[in-house]
């Protein structure tokens, strides 16, 4: 009973000093919707969105490799060089607005498939990705992209 107690009060004790990071997250705001639409728009090949909700001095971080905002454009739009038949299969996208314990800060958090065909393997390419955005004061100033780079590192080769 007694090794009983004193697993209950280092159960307890070990909880009572950690903080949890609390915040709101939904999937249906403003932030959530530009980031959707920033998405939608790569499909067609447009970047209205794009230069609308990024900050000038944005930084960009693909797979570790840091890039800034027209280098990311001109990157982005030439998958439509490189591929046909682009489409996401699926995305979801959630942001969560943190409380004064951390900042208030604002990210929105992206997970999806993207798919195309190659134009030069014709291969049909499939690649799950995550990306993060940290918005300031409406606009975005830090977007990470985690994605395997395989079918472009192959199209780039390919004669």
């Amino acid at each position: 009973m007694r090794n009983l107690f004193t697993f209950l009060f280092l159960f307890t004790l070990t909880f009572s000093f950690s903080q949890g990071i609390t915040g709101k997250t939904t999937t249906d705001d403003k932030y959530s919707k530009a980031i959707k639409a920033y998405m939608n728009e790569y499909l067609q090949n447009k970047f209205d969105t794009f230069k609308e909700i990024h900050t000038e001095d944005a930084v960009f971080d693909l797979n570790g490799i840091k890039a800034d905002k027209s280098t990311v454009q001109k990157g982005w739009s030439s998958h439509h060089k490189t591929y046909s038949n682009i489409k996401l299969d699926w995305m979801f996208v959630e942001t969560t607005v943190y409380d004064e314990n951390n900042n208030n800060m604002v990210w929105s958090h992206i997970w999806g498939g993207w798919s195309a065909k190659g134009n030069k393997t014709k291969k049909n390419w499939s690649n799950p990705f995550n990306a993060s955005f940290k918005w300031v004061d409406g606009k975005i100033v830090m977007e990470n992209w985690i994605f395997d780079p395989t079918s472009d590192i192959t199209e780039a080769a390919a004669k």
